[in-house]
């Protein structure tokens, strides 16, 4: 894994497994965050987007570092409809 990522499992406030990804600076690309889960377990994960405006969010600045949350797919399928590659 590169040098400043972390990888943290966690439970969101439902109780499901998480993964968080962390960059201590700079912007997570798609290849950063799929290269740190694989190697953290290799599974399918989803990444939620919220791209709805949130006016009560306005930074001066960007904070130095990125966070994503990733999401076992197998949560959104019902049981034996998971997708395989």
């Amino acid at each position: 894994m590169k040098r400043g990522i972390d990888v943290c499992p966690s439970y969101d406030a439902a109780g499901d497994p998480v993964l968080h990804i962390e960059k201590q600076r700079g912007k997570l690309t798609l290849e950063e965050i799929r290269q740190a889960a694989q190697e953290f377990d290799e599974d399918i994960y989803a990444l939620i987007i919220d791209a709805r405006q949130d006016e009560g969010q306005c930074f001066e600045e960007d904070p130095p570092g990125d966070r994503v949350t990733l999401y076992r797919a197998e949560r959104f399928f019902r049981r034996g409809e998971l997708w395989k590659p």
